[in-house]
């Protein structure tokens, strides 16, 4: 097949010799389409969540899945805190509203009084199955006609692009502390003159 510059320039030249990725500038790129996806799916989630989960937030949803997930282990408030990233009082306040809306238990350990176990009550446990069975039907429908090849290779690729971007996230902040010491360095040497 004979390709001219026009077709290069329209983004139909393919080259024989080298593999090239092929931008339409029409289409919305990779990272915008992905974004949409992901909220798509919050929006799908967020339309048919269960009737029982609507007395849990996003956030309660998120430490109710976490607490199910980990069952197995004794899970503190500290752990939530380093879990999610949020300080001691936010960690106390979301604690104590969920404990108020009949979500988690706070039960005292032998060994330390002070420490307390936080536990899903039976109505939050209700919660997970139901989010559990929400998010299977949306996983399904997401999956709907491609296959596990498909699948399989979909998440290979989504993994190389988070290592990409990840390995380019720890450049961006070596580069930020480098100019940061430099700055630094500099400000020190003026202060010395």
């Amino acid at each position: 097949m004979h390709y001219d510059e026009t077709d290069r320039l329209n983004n139909r030249y393919i080259p024989d010799v080298s593999i090239e990725v092929v931008i339409n500038m029409d289409a919305p790129p990779l990272s915008i389409e992905l974004q949409n996806l992901v909220k798509a799916i919050k929006r799908y989630l967020s339309l048919t969540m269960p009737e029982k989960a609507h007395n849990a937030t996003n956030g309660n949803a998120r430490i109710i899945m976490f607490l199910a997930r980990d069952r197995d282990r004794e899970i503190f408030q500290m752990d939530i805190e380093e879990h999610f990233g949020i300080t001691r009082s936010t960690a106390s306040r979301v604690l104590s509203l969920m404990e108020k809306k009949g979500l988690i238990e706070r039960i005292s350990v032998p060994q330390d009084a002070r420490l307390k176990r936080i536990v899903l009550t039976d109505d939050a446990n209700a919660i997970v199955e139901d989010l559990r069975g929400n998010a299977h039907r949306m996983e399904e429908l997401l999956l709907e006609g491609i296959t596990e090849g498909e699948l399989r290779q979909t998440k290979d690729t989504i993994r190389q692009m988070r290592a990409n971007i990840d390995e380019a996230l720890l450049e961006v902040l070596e580069d930020d502390t480098k100019q940061e010491r430099e700055r630094r360095s500099e400000q020190e040497d003026k202060e010395e003159r």
